[in-house]
């Protein structure tokens, strides 16, 4: 994917499971969708779909998307994803929820895709064996799922999954951005709280972007603070967007969740300076601890885990599922745990016939017991 493509265009992929790449082709696309039952509705304020394609082979994928800053809409006659067409051609039923909230909602989407799985199985039986698999947020919520649900789940395939600590990984966010604050001051306003009505739109790309330019000295020092691959364009998209998720998740964990008032700053042209003038912040507590409950992972597997991720993904950043297999190899769990990387510049960009093999992969692993290969794919 193009780098310079906006933020909410790449969180928007995620959220609805598509994909920067080629679609499957034309022969394989119409035979799954002409050959596919779809259901829609809602269940507890919460949007769903399923999809069951006619040779059914009772086993059942659940979805979990990825952040989304506007409700997912399933409509009626819409084509699924393409990315979903190996998967459907090969005989799975697919169901995901759209769950009653947006942003950070891992609470709901938790909960809710539980209840939408059991629904599933009221109305169609009880499947044979179960998958869960989710992009991006809805990473970190197939591993939550597959570390708490190992008695309903075979196991799990994490795409471009946010699977370290929340509360880590945001936190560099929000560190991130009281240094561009530092070095840009105002272009952000209040960034505690931020401003109810601030949207990662167009128009704060474009500030974001046009203050990087502005000081080439400051932004490289803030690239060098962030540490992971980006360019001016694409740090601009990656903060304009973390601005939006740091407000949001303040308004739902009911205060600030972020502390940087320890924080030894490092990576940019001047540390010491950086350290000694930047703002620092206190997190509420109650705050801080409703994001570490959404999530927290335990490395605690007893079922498979294949995550596949870009190695150039400027948004979640691949070092996290080594973090991950750290966190899994320390619970005793490392062979359970597999990461795989694409040498691909971008969040969330596979091909559907990626996703297609990641999965059978997982499938073998799950049933004949043939571990795959972790590392660089190509």
């Amino acid at each position: 994917m193009n780098l310079q493509r906006v933020l909410r265009r790449m969180l928007l992929a995620a959220a609805l499971g598509m994909t920067g790449c080629a679609a499957p082709d034309a022969d394989e696309r119409a035979a799954t969708h002409a050959s596919t039952t779809t259901q829609t509705g809602a269940l507890d304020g919460a949007a769903y779909r399923f999809d069951i394609p006619a040779n059914w082979n009772h086993q059942l994928i659940v979805y979990y998307h990825g952040y989304s800053v506007d409700p997912i809409v399933f409509r009626d006659g819409e084509p699924l994803s393409p990315m979903f067409a190996p998967l459907l051609a090969r005989g799975y039923a697919l169901i995901q929820s759209a769950y009653s909230q947006t942003g950070w909602a891992m609470e709901q989407a938790y909960t809710e895709t539980e209840a939408l799985r059991r629904k599933f199985a009221l109305l169609h039986d009880e499947p044979k064996r179960s998958y869960v698999m989710g992009m991006s947020m809805g990473g970190a919520l197939t591993a939550l799922t597959i570390e708490t649900k190992p008695e309903i789940y075979a196991g799990a395939l994490s795409l471009c999954g946010a699977l370290p600590m929340s509360a880590r990984m945001l936190q560099h966010d929000f560190d991130t951005l009281a240094a561009f604050d530092h070095y840009f001051p105002g272009v952000i306003g209040p960034l505690v709280p931020v401003r109810v009505d601030y949207l990662p739109d167009a128009s704060a790309q474009h500030r974001f972007e046009q203050a990087l330019l502005s000081n080439p000295q400051a932004a490289r020092s803030l690239l060098g603070v962030y540490g992971a691959p980006a360019d001016m364009r694409s740090l601009a998209d990656v903060l304009s967007f973390d601005v939006y998720i740091v407000g949001e998740l303040q308004r739902r964990a009911g205060g600030n969740p972020f502390d940087n008032g320890g924080v030894v700053y490092s990576g940019s042209q001047d540390d010491a300076e950086l350290n000694r003038n930047v703002m620092r912040y206190r997190a509420d507590a109650q705050a801080a601890d409703y994001l570490a409950h959404w999530y927290t992972p335990t490395g605690k597997l007893t079922r498979p885990l294949l995550a596949l991720h870009d190695s150039g993904d400027p948004l979640v950043p691949a070092a996290g599922a080594l973090e991950y297999a750290q966190i899994a190899q320390r619970a005793g769990n490392g062979e359970r745990f597999v990461p795989q990387f694409i040498a691909r510049v971008g969040h969330c960009v596979f091909t559907p016939a990626e996703i297609g093999y990641a999965f059978e992969e997982l499938v073998d692993w799950v049933e004949r017991g043939k571990r795959p290969e972790a590392g660089n794919l190509h």
